[in-house]
């Protein structure tokens, strides 16, 4: 599956993890099902891990309609939304930048994009320096 995700309530997080060639539906899917899981709430940050990326679809038509699918799941009323892209590699960086290019102009979901996985978890007050020792305690 080229996206996962698990959330991690005790830090009011949600990670999602993308592998291989990631489509825009595969992703306005997960984010529907993170939004629906009985743990999420609409205070939760985001880090999405695209350090396995390998492509992205370059359909820019679905683009828009997935930002149509997943704006209320995402975007929280009166607040804003944090969310963090671990992309160290050119297709990962890819991936990231059109997110935070669709979202642009929008007040209410701020998109940073780091190549550093340490510092994208410190960012989020988050102590452990790696995102699989961060997925141990979890479980």
């Amino acid at each position: 599956m080229p996206v996962e995700f698990i959330i991690l309530p005790q830090h009011n997080l949600a990670l999602f993890t993308y592998s291989g060639l990631v489509t825009f539906q595969d992703s306005a899917n997960v984010v529907a099902a993170a939004a629906a899981h009985p743990n999420h709430s609409p205070s939760m940050r985001q880090i999405c891990d695209v350090s396995r990326v390998t492509g992205v679809e370059k359909n820019y038509f679905g683009l828009l309609q997935m930002q149509a699918q997943i704006v209320d799941s995402i975007a929280p009323k009166g607040s804003e939304r944090l969310v963090i892209f671990y992309a160290p590699g050119k297709a990962g960086q890819e991936m990231a930048q059109l997110a935070r290019k669709s979202w642009e102009g929008l007040n209410s979901v701020i998109i940073l994009v780091l190549d550093d996985e340490a510092a994208a978890l410190a960012l989020l007050g988050i102590p452990q320096s790696r995102l699989a020792t961060l997925l141990e305690g979890a479980n």
